[in-house]
């Protein structure tokens, strides 16, 4: 039972103050994260050393349970959409997680306590960035994201990205037990010598340093002398089970075309003009705000998008980034790895798209298309295999739906102003740190996210989503504008601070000034050192092992 309580503690502690849990404002920095593996890795030492066989199985089988209950607590919303999402999660996500673990149980047990650590840091990163590349692929609960609500806490994100948060709460864990288990007494208590003990220990500076060495940065980071533009952003607030994708294009864009004239119409003059509001230089829509479908070679044909030129008529200096859903048609010889035949012939194919579409008033229109899929809604993982026994089977959920097509290469938009470089980032790629590192490293000086959280309902999913965004904002120094059909739209300093957003229920449109930055932090140009490290460490250090334990067999 004690075993059962110290896995089920873990799972809690990771859980309690997960980003999103506590609402969209930034809450205040817990240190629970910094002990929250701590009984889970005294649960392993228990096996370690007791009487009993199949220790191997048996500390699987514990992590298994905390992990998995870590999972179901941080993405139980998933359900609201399809209930294979979570049992997909905890099974598959908690069974890696937990193998991560046995593994480390294994090394400490047949080498050493420290090279078992070095087995769970860099298997556990080695995780990580497996999970960026993968069929089932899910950076959700990255244990670097576990920060993304505390911003003022990890603005060393810069230089490391959100696997420098892993690194930390990985040996911030690894040190307070270790130094637990040196200071407390032969019974297993801690009295007032041993905080003491604590305290001149390693581990306040494993806790403290970071946290001081943030606020540091956080302090000395100065945005005012950038160049500052306004940008908008819509959320239509439109339920996506029942009315968004019943509504049709032509007349949702009506709607916000009167609401973007009216609202431009209506800027008073200023005398000062270092605060001028002028019409916005770019209109973030949420992501399939167009649902339709539009054939990309005629585009320009579309009636919607004839009405949203209205504004670009109005306004020459502004720029519109819409969400569409998109295709195309192709005949035999012309197909792509994606496509799917029309008929049973194969003489025509066509790919579906998640689209970003560029509208300004003088460059053709321009796409890009979602490249980091959501597994079951928008591909389906191993579908060669699979498509015998299910076809294109997919769950059916609020955006757009069925195995997409994707592109290879990040897209940056250059708007009507053409110093000003977007990356239109889709709902769920804003998740992959290393993905969206791509887009400011070719030129990209600000950030527009567009996403559909609806069909997660009012839960912590969409404000966990939102908090994530701040993240890429740090790694980066990147401001972001995010655009939800309904969830959390907002505006992100570079900083990560959050400010003018509309929550969950709001329509409206908002207006901001928002920094553009050029410069790379050392994340942009570097990429994920810490995570690739891991990675190439991880299978090295687990082939050493075996290879002693068969040499000294």
């Amino acid at each position: 039972m004690k075993k059962i309580i110290f896995a089920i503690a873990t799972a809690v502690l990771l859980s309690v103050f997960w980003p999103g849990v506590w609402g969209v404002e930034t809450q205040p920095f817990t240190i629970t994260w910094l002990f929250a593996l701590a009984p889970l890795l005294a649960l392993e030492r228990s096996i370690r050393y007791d009487a009993f066989g199949k220790k191997g199985w048996r500390t699987f089988g514990f992590a298994w349970l905390s992990m998995g209950l870590f999972n179901a607590g941080t993405t139980f919303w998933v359900w609201n959409a399809h209930w294979s999402g979570v049992v997909a999660t905890v099974l598959i996500n908690g069974g890696l997680m937990a193998a991560v673990w046995a593994l480390y149980a294994w090394v400490a047990r047949v080498h050493s306590q420290r090279l078992g650590y070095w087995a769970l840091v860099s298997g556990w990163l080695a995780l990580e960035v497996f999970h960026e590349n993968w069929a089932f692929s899910f950076p959700w609960l990255d244990l670097g994201h576990a920060f993304a609500a505390t911003p003022g806490a990890v603005q060393w994100y810069e230089y490391t990205g959100h696997r420098g948060g892993t690194l930390w709460l990985l040996i911030s864990n690894i040190v307070f037990i270790e130094t637990w288990y040196k200071t407390k007494d032969a019974e297993g208590r801690i009295g007032w010598s041993s905080w003491k003990s604590m305290l001149r220990s390693p581990l306040p500076y494993v806790w403290g340093l970071p946290l001081v060495l943030s606020l540091g940065i956080w302090a000395g980071l100065n945005t005012e002398d950038e160049r500052q533009i306004w940008a908008t952003y819509v959320q239509p607030n439109v339920d996506p089970y029942t009315d968004k994708f019943s509504t049709p294009d032509l007349r949702q864009a009506h709607v916000w075309v009167d609401s973007l004239l009216t609202d431009f119409g209506g800027i008073k003059p200023s005398e000062n003009p270092r605060i001028q509001r002028v019409p916005s230089a770019l209109v973030v829509f949420p992501e399939t705000f167009l649902h339709e479908g539009i054939q990309e070679r005629y585009g320009n044909a579309f009636k919607p998008i004839h009405a949203l030129d209205t504004v670009l008529q109005a306004y020459p200096g502004t720029s519109l980034l819409i969400g569409a859903s998109t295709y195309e048609l192709y005949n035999a010889g012309e197909e792509t790895p994606t496509s799917r035949p029309i008929d049973t012939q194969g003489r025509r194919f066509y790919d579906s798209y998640n689209t970003a579409i560029e509208l300004t008033n003088s460059q053709p229109m321009e796409f890009y298309h979602k490249s980091k899929l959501v597994v079951g809604v928008e591909y389906m993982p191993f579908a060669s295999t699979l498509k015998s026994l299910i076809g294109d089977a997919t769950i059916a959920l609020g955006g757009t739906t069925g195995t997409l097509g994707t592109q290879e290469k990040r897209e940056v938009f250059a708007l009507s102003d053409t110093t000003i470089k977007v990356a239109p980032i889709i709902c769920w790629e804003q998740d992959y740190g290393s993905y969206v590192r791509e887009y400011a490293q070719q030129g990209a000086n600000l950030f527009a996210i567009m996403t559909n959280d609806g069909w997660w309902g009012n839960t912590l999913g969409h404000v966990s989503h939102f908090h994530y965004a701040r993240l890429r904002a740090i790694e980066n120094r990147r401001a972001v504008v995010r655009a939800a059909n309904t969830g959390i739209s907002g505006f992100i300093m570079p900083g990560g601070q959050a400010y003018s957003c509309k929550t969950w229920d709001e329509k409206g449109l908002a207006s901001a000034r928002v920094t553009l930055m050029n410069k790379k932090t050392f994340f942009t140009q570097y990429g994920d050192l810490i995570g690739r490290g891991g990675a190439l460490l991880f299978p090295l250090l687990l082939l050493s092992v075996l290879v002693r334990q068969r040499v000294q067999r």
